[in-house]
């Protein structure tokens, strides 16, 4: 694989970003691929099918040529090649220089399961007694403070949600490779200092404080806490604002100028949340309203404790940015809610009907209720949710919604068999892209989806049977009634949540949405030269036009590395020496995994181990413990340095583990 010199960093790593740092990796610049999330792949993670195809297509975006540098399977079960490096639960802190080099500051989330031996045996999550909704199933089932980020990803490691962890530490017990480090997680040398004039408030905090583990000292006015802070370091502060004397906001500043490195955070009643606010601007973290809830204390000071252990800022090099933060998308339980959302339980979004009908999903792709696990039988659409809407300050159509809601009803007809009544309720059906309109003719004329043209007053649960009853006015201004199983909202598109942060990092202006703005005339370029725009984060856009334009970005950064001298030559490369085999008499060394002692429990180990052995061609078989763990994989390293076979045959589970693994053997 040709190597050139130059580096960029691709801020997200949903479908725009993963489009984006393959084209630069494979014109031949090292790409860090970064996103804040846990795993690859985006919303796109959470979708089944695309339109127009009704299928998934992701796949199509690796590369043609070279394929061997590249993982060759589906991009929702993960990525790699060889000039892409990936780091999530990642963000960028920082951004320095000018094109062709940017210093760039990194800070990523430490995860103690190590990924190196987590085998992905699950034993963890059998004892772990917490259970919390499942954000990637739209919180219709539940999962543990210990679980899978996605279920499809290949490694899947696990990972420990520290919000709701209990650190009871039964999943490190269970732990078969030893993959879960939460006994190095040392929170005793986390000191906390609580600041207040009441003495119930300071025994209640320091109790709830303590019982995660925290070292926690106490002071009852603002000269005492300053005493506190000249004797030991702490590393947070939490201090109320209304104190006799020296009051919160005195003690902020006078801690700050001392202790420039200390977190605060302000604790206030209503009646000071605006000079909470205040205290924010100069130096504060963050404030807490009085009465305390337990859960929200303690979830942000798990939050800061994580943001302090995560390594010192990782500092890189690189000549150029593209910016893939992807979008969000509209939240209809706000405001009036004349649709019912999060009041009706059968009303959901078109993200969460999504989910409902994955085969990954709550019922595994059967088109049941998740609230009653009845069947779905008439299901309807509601389009323009979010959008069109001035009263929500959203004068723009958002693009993706019609199409969405055609794939959906076409998805959820196909699974039923044809059985499922599906409506869409319109203002305006926009079909903008290629084939697009086909695809809606084809969708009520072969496929039987009605689309009725009006507007949605107000959806109403019928109590007696549970059906959802939609009030609406036709064309002609006739307010009609109409029952379902099930509403879906087609929301529309919002920009992403850290955009406005983003953008101040970098130093870039949002547009008038909130999205971050281009410059005249261009699509990906922004006010900052070195720094491009890939897919939605620019606006509104679906999943054929993002990727169009990820493309357009990598073009833009690639000229930005090259125009600083980047990639004028490829970066000396030493090839291992290497010895032609395929003439050899084949000495095959035979490597089974046993996986944790699951091959001699699930299937005749003597019995393949015989088969195996009357082959004349097979020089040795060796059982090896773990191969896909770090340590499993180094074994067998030295078993072939030691043999010295010319072939090799691994028995073992996840062959997509082995392929980056065997190039480097």
């Amino acid at each position: 694989m040709i190597k050139k010199i130059g580096k960029a960093l691709v801020v997200g790593a949903g479908i725009s970003g993963i489009r984006a740092a393959l084209d630069l990796a494979e014109t031949g610049y090292g790409v860090t691929l970064i996103d804040r999330s846990t795993h690859l792949g985006g919303i796109l993670s959470q979708l089944d099918y695309q339109f127009p195809s009704n299928r998934c297509g992701m796949c199509k975006m690796l590369p043609l040529v070279d394929r061997d540098a590249s993982s060759q399977y589906c991009l929702r079960k993960g990525l790699f090649h060889e000039n892409i490096e990936i780091l999530l639960s990642t963000e960028l802190i920082s951004v320095e220089g000018e094109p062709g080099n940017f210093q760039v500051t990194l800070k990523q989330k430490p995860n103690w399961v190590d990924p190196e031996l987590c085998i992905g045996c699950g034993k963890c999550v059998d004892v772990c007694p917490v259970e919390v909704p499942d954000a990637f199933n739209a919180g219709f089932v539940s999962r543990k403070a210990i679980y899978l980020p996605v279920p499809h990803a290949i490694p899947n490691p696990y990972l420990i949600d520290f919000s709701v962890c209990t650190r009871c530490g039964e999943c490190e017990k269970v732990c078969p490779t030893g993959a879960i480090r939460l006994s190095e997680q040392d929170r005793e040398k986390f000191k906390i200092l609580i600041v207040d004039d009441e003495l119930i408030v300071r025994d209640s905090l320091k109790e709830w404080l303590e019982q995660e583990g925290f070292t926690i000292d106490v002071a009852e006015s603002g000269a005492e806490a300053l005493e506190q802070l000249n004797k030991k370091s702490y590393h947070l502060m939490l201090t109320d604002i209304k104190m006799p004397g020296m009051d919160g906001v005195e003690v902020l500043k006078k801690a700050k100028e001392g202790f420039p490195d200390l977190t605060v955070v302000m604790m206030t009643a209503y009646a000071t949340v605006e000079t909470a606010v205040e205290a924010m601007k100069i130096g504060a973290l963050d404030y807490l309203v009085k009465p305390f809830d337990p859960d929200k204390l303690i979830s942000m000071t798990l939050g800061i404790y994580e943001d302090l252990e995560a390594a010192e800022g990782r500092r890189m090099e690189v000549g150029a940015m593209v910016l893939c933060g992807g979008t969000d998308y509209y939240d209809p339980a706000g405001g009036k809610n004349p649709l019912g959302y999060k009041v009706n339980p059968n009303v959901v979004t078109s993200l969460e009907f999504e989910r409902i009908f994955s085969g990954s999903g709550p019922s595994q792709g059967m088109l049941v209720r998740p609230f009653d696990g009845e069947p779905i039988r008439k299901v309807a659409w509601i389009q323009c949710v979010g959008s069109r809407d001035l009263q929500e300050d959203a004068d723009f159509c958002s693009n993706i919604c019609c199409m969405s809601a055609m794939k959906e009803a076409l998805v959820a007809k196909e699974k039923s068999n044809g059985m499922l009544e599906t409506t869409i309720f319109y203002m305006d059906m926009r079909t903008f892209g290629k084939s697009y309109q086909r695809y809606r003719d084809q969708a009520e004329s072969d496929h039987g989806v009605l689309f009725k043209r009006g507007r949605v007053h107000s959806v109403t649960q019928d109590n007696n049977s549970g059906e959802l009853i939609i009030r609406y006015g036709d064309q002609n201004s006739v307010i009609q009634e109409i029952r379902q199983d099930m509403v879906v909202l087609s929301v529309g598109q919002r920009p992403s949540s850290g955009t406005g942060e983003l953008a101040e990092i970098m130093g870039i202006e949002l547009n008038p949405w909130g999205f971050v703005g281009t410059e005249p005339f261009s699509m990906n370029r922004t006010a900052r030269e070195g720094i491009v725009l890939g897919g939605a984060f620019a606006g509104l856009k679906d999943i054929s036009d993002s990727v169009i334009q990820a493309s357009a970005a990598a073009l833009s950064a690639s000229r930005v590395i090259h125009a600083s001298g980047g990639g004028l030559a490829p970066e000396p490369e030493s090839l291992p020496d290497t010895v032609d085999v395929s003439f050899e008499t084949p000495r095959i060394l035979v490597a089974l995994c046993t996986c944790n002692g699951e091959l001699s429990e699930t299937l005749k180990q003597q019995e393949i181990i015989s088969r195996l052995q009357s082959d004349p061609l097979v020089d040795r078989i060796e059982l090896l413990e773990q191969t896909c763990t770090g340590n499993g994989w180094e074994s067998l390293v030295k078993l072939v340095e030691k043999q010295k076979p010319n072939r090799l045959l691994i028995g073992a589970c996840l062959p997509y583990v082995y392929a980056q693994k065997l190039r480097e053997l």
